[in-house]
């Protein structure tokens, strides 16, 4: 598995997450729509045209079967950012979830087993 592959695709889950968080903050802080959230939108998109240039050369490169899968790292780092913000509990269910999405991930990116 190619280590530039996964940094990446792991750069495009970190401007999702990026993205999430600029909108939730700005879902949280913002009463009336003013000139902060315009900045907030011109943002989001900005860094939504960063991603989207990203997976351009992703795809150019590697095949969509194998990057697309790692997008799912998304919901670790969510679930962990969600922790630390005190917007969620660390609970047994959710943890073994978040390892079963890991464990996915690793499963389709191994190396194929011809049987």
């Amino acid at each position: 598995m190619g280590y530039i592959k996964i940094l990446l695709v792991f750069s495009t889950v970190v401007i999702t997450l990026l993205t999430a968080l600029l909108l939730n903050f700005a879902a949280k802080d913002i009463t009336t729509f003013n000139i902060f959230s315009i900045i907030i939108i011109i943002l989001v998109i900005a860094i939504n045209f960063t991603k989207f240039k990203v997976w351009g050369i992703i795809y150019k490169k590697y095949h969509l079967s194998e990057s697309y899968p790692l997008t799912a790292l998304f919901f670790p780092s969510i679930y962990l950012v969600a922790i630390y913000n005190g917007e969620a509990r660390f609970e047994l269910t959710k943890s073994v979830g978040v390892i079963m999405i890991l464990v996915g991930i690793w499963v389709m990116n191994s190396k194929k087993v011809r049987i």
